[in-house]
């Protein structure tokens, strides 16, 4: 409103084009941890660098469809993206060359440091005695910021990426999000409420 009132009252001012209001949630790309990681080992195959036309012909796909799983992985830090080339980062690379333990622990890294929606799930869940929560809680929250149809979508690509990096688990028969315990983890709890 100041923005208009301003070009209003002073019509020497030279109009700035309105920057898009920053989303608190913005859309997660809709790709899968095993894509993400068969791109980023392409990548490693042809030196970190290739241009996006020539993967997406080499896989016989449309660049449409290998667009979320590059922007997926941008997102992640793991590879950048610029003029129709993608190049691994120094992180994607190490994701890349890792066992599956240190890949599934890497991507819990980035998608903790770079997803807000994870980041937000983690907490609620962590701040809950039994650790659960209803997925329907985040279902309202992004209901605010997306279609319905768009909710689910960006529910299930957070879940799985959730999953994946070992930061949640998800119960389809009750529809809870519960916070992922390591074996040692549950064992431990287990003897704590044992002895107390």
């Amino acid at each position: 409103m100041d923005y208009i009132y301003k070009l209003i009252t002073q019509p020497e001012v030279e109009p700035a084009p309105l920057a898009a209001p920053k989303s608190r949630y913005p859309m997660l790309p809709h790709a899968r941890p095993g894509s993400i990681a068969g791109l980023l080992e392409l990548l490693l195959d042809r030196d970190g660098t290739e241009d996006l036309y020539r993967i997406a012909d080499d896989l016989r796909m449309e660049v449409d469809d290998l667009l979320p799983i590059v922007e997926a992985s941008t997102l992640l830090g793991f590879a950048v993206s610029d003029k129709g080339e993608v190049q691994m980062t120094p992180q994607g690379k190490d994701f890349a060359e890792a066992d599956i333990s240190r890949r599934k622990r890497l991507f819990q890294d980035a998608a903790l440091a770079h997803v807000g929606l994870l980041q937000q799930m983690k907490s609620a869940l962590e701040a809950k005695k039994d650790h659960t929560m209803p997925a329907e809680f985040f279902r309202d929250v992004l209901d605010e910021h997306f279609s319905d149809t768009e909710v689910d979508r960006q529910l299930d690509t957070a879940v799985n990426w959730g999953r994946y990096g070992d930061i949640l688990r998800f119960d389809s028969e009750s529809d809870k999000l519960m916070l992922y315990e390591s074996a040692e983890d549950a064992d431990a709890a287990s003897t704590m409420r044992q002895l107390g």
